[in-house]
């Protein structure tokens, strides 16, 4: 089982909070401290922290762009190294690239944020080849944002979408992923609409949705709003797995109604009950007979 308690659940946030380095370095003091749980659970908790740090944050540090781009200046002169950025970071305690970006806007303030997003991407692109350099350095001593980090967390995704439907088969449920509800005209889709329900201990399985994170109060209660609500209103009720483990609290909180059921990994054979059709026996020697 991978469902903390309130307790559990504060004692990382905190460890996370009073960490003083970078986030990549926080990642490995999390596991050596907790060692009781997944790597996976204790990344996907720092991720959705440093999100909410950045948020309460970002507005006033990046008032601050064209200081702190000037201090950049100041310190590149002065001769020091190719990670005066990934520092300035630290002490602004945000994410690296999170200040790349603001200071890539600042100093080319007539570039889109499209061509910035591309800079970040590709740093020897970047004019200024110090600046570039120092903009790798963060890039690659990064695991909260950016492009390596979106490709990993999407291929995750996408591995944890796999072995859902792979379970599922494997259950012998029939279903629609998203792209069959897509093709169909749905907008909004779950990762599996089941063809026919079945019962998971006793309450009702139209739709399953797959998460590779952790569940807090926050982010489940943007999930409902934004996605579960909707399959509950259009298909029925349904399951969400979060497999990274979840809040306690969030299995019983009111927004999930009778829609929402909060799991933390595929139900077990026993827990799940099926439609039994009931063919007379005639039928079944006649679907048996070979075909002459």
């Amino acid at each position: 089982m991978v469902i903390l308690n309130y307790e559990q659940f504060s004692e990382i946030q905190q460890a996370i909070h009073k960490f003083r380095g970078h986030s990549i370095d926080c990642s490995r003091e999390l596991v050596r401290r907790f060692p009781q749980h997944s790597p996976e659970m204790l990344g996907s908790i720092l991720s959705r922290e440093v999100q909410q740090r950045l948020k309460q944050s970002h507005s006033r540090i990046s008032a601050r762009a064209e200081d702190l781009l000037a201090d950049y200046g100041r310190k590149i002169k002065s001769g020091a190294s190719l990670d005066v950025l990934l520092k300035m970071s630290l002490s602004l305690r945000i994410p690296p690239l999170s200040l790349c970006r603001m200071l890539l806007l600042k100093k080319y303030s007539h570039k889109t944020k499209a061509e910035v997003s591309e800079m970040l991407r590709h740093p020897d692109i970047i004019p200024d080849s110090v600046l570039g350099a120092n903009v790798g350095y963060c890039l690659y001593n990064e695991n909260m944002e950016g492009p390596i980090t979106d490709t990993i967390r999407r291929c995750i995704g996408e591995e944890y979408e796999m072995k859902l439907k792979q379970m599922a088969k494997d259950m012998g449920m029939v279903f629609y992923d998203e792209g069959d509800l897509r093709r169909t005209g749905y907008d909004k889709t779950p990762d599996l609409k089941l063809a026919i329900p079945c019962l998971y201990k006793g309450r009702a399985v139209n739709w399953i949705e797959s998460k590779a994170s952790f569940g807090d109060m926050d982010s489940h209660q943007k999930y409902v709003r934004d996605q579960l609500i909707s399959y509950g209103n259009r298909f029925g009720a349904g399951i969400v797995i979060y497999w990274f483990g979840y809040l306690d609290m969030i299995a019983d909180c009111a927004e999930n109604g009778d829609f929402i059921t909060v799991v933390d990994n595929f139900p077990a054979p026993e827990e799940l009950e099926f439609l039994k059709f009931n063919i007379p026996d005639t039928c079944l020697e006649e679907l048996n007979k070979p075909v002459s």
